[in-house]
Formats: structure tokens, sequence, C-alpha cells
């Protein structure tokens, strides 16, 4: 009896202890986003949006990324400082339709159509273990926190898609950017004006360069891409370019960050607009290969220099002010 009597004392003090942990956690909001650490949403779990993206809708910041957690493929939290993020569903499981029972979904990203009044999600749609299926998806949904309808998955144009990323322009125009041709040639498509579909197939930049992973965003007068070398899940010296209009031409492709670009990949490049200035995001996925659910994020300031230069480098933390769009 006695012997029971301290295995629920001890059964009853770690669930105390567990308790004290979260409502900790809940109370005093993280203040800062540290890099490479485990980071977690307000009730403790770690998150899970990995290849993911962001979306600013309303007073909140939303990020969707990769789950791939039991039957979960895609995720969502949303954040007012983009530091504290709350769990606030799960967008595509592989009980949304029966095409994504046996699929995995990587690098979603999420846009809003004005038009149709419908968020839109494309991602690579995969089913091979060698990643020779190589196809693009698209769901959509009436509200950005709820279960997405899983539409279709397709090889646009007849070409490969694997790594990829959506952008949505100033002036509404969509486009779809995804890796092909065994991820040797960088495809840029625009999309339908319901943002379903691709409408064209603007260029291939980089023929035989072998990037993957773009990360795309304006600034200015001119637009900027991120790329990643390909070499599995190891991290590899990430490239910029630039170029006046999506079409092109677009410059050579310049290092940036160090050699292993801070042992990450890029996944998304986020503006924080704020009454002070714009500022810029790099946000990459520290990938572990053969624990998936080991992989971490950075969020590191990109740094402008002129109208064309770009730099980026290490800090331990950051710390986004919204209110005057500078990072600290």
């Amino acid at each position: 009896m006695r012997k029971q009597l301290k295995l629920r004392l001890l059964f009853f003090s770690i669930l105390i202890s567990l308790g004290i942990y979260f409502c900790a956690i809940a109370q005093n909001p993280q203040k800062t986003i540290v890099n490479g650490g485990n980071y977690t949403d307000t009730s403790g779990k770690i998150i899970n949006a990995h290849g993911g993206g962001f979306l600013k809708a309303g007073k909140y910041y939303y990020w969707i990324g990769e789950n791939r957690h039991d039957q979960v493929l895609v995720s969502c939290y949303r954040s007012t400082d983009l530091i504290n993020w709350e769990f606030r569903g799960d967008l595509l499981t592989r009980q949304s339709n029966p095409e994504l029972v046996n699929a995995n979904i990587e690098r979603p990203k999420v846009i809003y159509n004005e038009k149709t009044k419908k968020f839109v999600m494309w991602m690579h749609y995969e089913i091979s273990s060698d990643y020779s299926y190589a196809r693009a998806a698209v769901a959509v949904s009436d509200d950005i926190e709820k279960p997405f309808k899983y539409l279709k998955s397709f090889r646009p144009f007849g070409n490969m898609s694997r790594d990829c990323t959506l952008f949505k322009d100033t002036d509404g125009t969509a486009y779809f950017l995804s890796a092909a041709r065994e991820n040797y040639d960088m495809m840029v498509y625009k999309l339908t004006d319901d943002y379903l579909d691709t409408k064209e197939h603007l260029l291939t930049l980089w023929p035989g360069g072998h990037r993957e992973a773009p990360a795309l965003v304006k600034r200015g007068d001119y637009y900027f891409m991120i790329t990643s070398g390909c070499t599995g899940w190891a991290p590899n010296q990430a490239k910029y370019a630039y170029a006046k209009s999506i079409r092109g031409p677009w410059s050579d492709l310049t290092d940036i960050g160090n050699s292993t670009t801070f042992d990450s990949q890029s996944t998304y490049i986020l503006p924080i607009e704020g009454n002070e200035t714009t500022s810029y995001l790099y946000v990459g996925d520290r990938w572990d290969g053969n624990h998936y659910f080991n992989s971490r994020y950075i969020f590191l300031p990109l740094t402008f220099k002129g109208e064309t230069s770009v730099e980026l480098s290490w800090k331990d933390s950051v710390a986004p002010d919204l209110k005057s769009g500078r990072i600290n």
C-alpha cells in the first residue's frame, strides 16, 4: 500500500509540475525568436511547419507548413508578433482526399485571391520515395484556419515539379515557381486569375543550374530570389539573384550567408512592414533527414545595400518590432 501511495503521489506531482510549466508558458510569452532551438507554440508543443510560408490576414500573421506527424500533412499557426505562435489546426490530412492517403506534401504556400475570396494553397505532391512523381498540387479554403479542399495534382505544362514557392505581386498577379527536370531547371509560371492553374510558362531560370528551395520577395523596383543547391538533406551555400521583372532578365547567382547558409535551407522571405521602415526576414529550415521531427528553424534579417546587394548574417536571436518594422 505504501508503495502504491508513493507512486500516486509521484504521478500527481508530475501532473502539477506540467500544469505549472504550461501556465508559465501562457503567462510569460517569449520575447525573441531563438535561432536553431526547439521552437514551441503557445501550448508548449513543438511547431511543425517545415518548408512553410507566411501570410498576413487581418491582425494575424499565419505560418503554414509541413507537419508529417501521424496522419497530418499541413498545419497552421497564427501570431500577432511573429514570436509567439498559436496552433490553429490541420489544413490537410491523409483523410482530406483519397489522393492524399499515401502522399507526402512538401513546401505548402498560401495566398489570398481578392476576386474569388478564397485562400489558395500550392505545394509539392509526392508519392514516390525517389521523388520521381514530382507534381504540383492545389487546395482552397474560404477560411485560412479551417481545413482546405484538395483539388488536384498535376505537372505544369508537362514539367516535373518539386521544391516550390508561391508569389503574389502587388498588382494581384500570382506566380508559381518550382524545380523541374530532376531539379536542374527552375521554372516560373504565371497563374490563372483564380490562382487554381498555371496560365503561362514564363521562363526557365538558370538551365542546368541545379537549384531548389526558391524564396521570392519584391523590394522597391527589384525582385529578389534566394535558392539553394541540391545536396539532399545536407545544407549548402545559398545564392541570390535579382531582376526588375519576374520575366527577367535575371542577374547571375551570388553567394549569400556562409558556406552552409548557417546550416539551413531557404523556405521564405518574410517582409515586416512598419511605420518607420520595411525589414525582411530570411526563414530557413535546419533539416534532420534521419529524424524529421528534430528539424529546426532559423529567422535571420536580410540586409540590403543599395538597390541590388543583399547580405545575410548570423544572430543568435531576433525580435521583430511590427510597429516600427525594425528587427532587433
